[in-house]
């Protein structure tokens, strides 16, 4: 079985499958996605020996996260999956780091300026948002979360407003594989990016519009 996973919500991190063996390139600070990306994916591709239309799955993260990363990941992937033929499996960021427990819980993934990407669970509802990093401190101290997050970062974030949090496992090739084996694959037409958020541009374009209907 022969599969390649991109993962472009932060940084760049690519893995090819080839049955047993995982040939991988991870950059956490990489930003030029639509320069590198296709560059990345020939090259562990050439390692492993494999040309595109011997891949089988095509796997991708569609965030949340870096809004150029994550469209030009989905944007390659639909383009080898017309190539390959290959099935597509999606996951968000927030799937790979979730256990499969049903405790009470937060998981917390690094966002950008005073904004974090969090996920509720309570029992078998789930509740993603884009939260101010306050916002969210308040909510954990109303009510009794086991919190899981991303990083030290976002640890670290927390712990300043006297939050104890516990790093969160990824391992985002079992994820995918597990999603492989149960053949939860999806239409390319379905590939939707999660952002839970407005883009810059578009919060300048209502800043704008706002000055104008008020003026």
């Amino acid at each position: 079985m022969n599969t390649l996973i991109i993962d472009c919500s932060s940084g760049m991190s690519v893995y090819v499958l080839k049955g047993e063996e995982i040939y991988s390139k991870i950059d956490k600070n990489q930003k030029k996605h639509t320069d590198e990306l296709l560059y990345v994916v020939d090259e562990l591709l050439t390692q492993a020996s494999l040309k595109i239309n011997q891949i089988e799955n095509l796997c991708v993260c569609i965030g949340p996260g870096s809004f150029t990363g994550i469209r030009v990941a989905i944007s390659i992937i639909k383009g080898l999956a017309v190539e390959s033929n290959a099935k597509v499996f999606v996951l968000t960021n927030f799937d790979i780091f979730q256990n499969d427990s049903q405790e009470k819980s937060v998981y917390v993934l690094d966002g950008f300026s005073k904004f974090v990407y969090a996920r509720t669970v309570d029992g078998e509802n789930t509740f993603d948002e884009c939260i101010d990093v306050g916002l969210l401190v308040d909510k954990l101290k109303m009510d009794n979360y086991k919190i899981y997050v991303e990083n030290e970062k976002v640890q670290n974030l927390l712990k300043n407003s006297e939050i104890i949090s516990n790093i969160a496992q990824n391992d985002i090739i079992l994820h995918f594989l597990n999603k492989i084996k149960n053949n939860d694959s999806i239409n390319l037409n379905m590939i939707e990016p999660i952002y839970l958020r407005a883009s810059q541009a578009e919060i300048e374009r209502n800043k704008r519009l706002s000055g104008e209907n008020n003026g």
